[in-house]
């Protein structure tokens, strides 16, 4: 009976690394859904500055890079690490633009999701609405205690019509 006892011991600490990966669950369609969310809310967040809704996107300590990568008369290369840093940057490039009503609203599709236990990347287009401007985003979020968050933002963004910042006419 010992050796039985022995045996099953031993076939059962052989099986505790299955049995702790096993416990990494598989990500759910809802884990899908509210990375994918973040996109938006994201988008709805900086064009209207809501603070409250930005605050549900992104993690406290989190990263943001935003940069043009085509040439022309408009340049930038930003980066900026915490939430309120974050938010000062998005006031202080968009606080003139008003809400519903403002020049630009930024537009977000095709995302890409892949998540790996509690990390994700999430990728999708930018447009924003004057047709001069858009890009690609690329998003790392992380599952807390208070949903998914990201943590790094990078966009790179592509100016398509110069003429349109220039004051000169875009050319046919």
């Amino acid at each position: 009976m010992k050796l039985w006892k022995n045996i099953i011991v031993s076939a059962a600490l052989l099986a505790l690394p299955a049995l702790a990966s096993a416990e990494q669950v598989a990500p759910t369609g809802t884990d899908y859904w509210e990375v994918q969310q973040l996109s938006s809310k994201y988008a709805w967040g900086i064009d209207t500055l809501d603070e409250a809704l930005l605050q549900s996107v992104f993690a406290k300590d989190a990263i943001a890079h935003w940069e043009i990568v085509t040439e022309g008369p408009i340049k930038l290369n930003d980066k900026v690490q915490g939430f309120d840093k974050i938010y000062g940057w998005l006031t202080s490039h968009l606080g003139h633009r008003k809400g519903y009503e403002g020049f630009p609203w930024h537009f977000v599709t095709n995302q890409i999701v892949e998540i790996n236990g509690s990390d994700a990347n999430l990728r999708f287009y930018m447009h924003n609405r004057p047709g001069i401007a858009g890009g690609v985003y690329y998003m790392k979020a992380r599952k807390t205690p208070d949903g998914w968050r990201v943590v790094d933002l990078h966009l790179e963004e592509q100016i398509w019509n110069a003429g349109g910042y220039s004051g000169q006419p875009a050319k046919k």
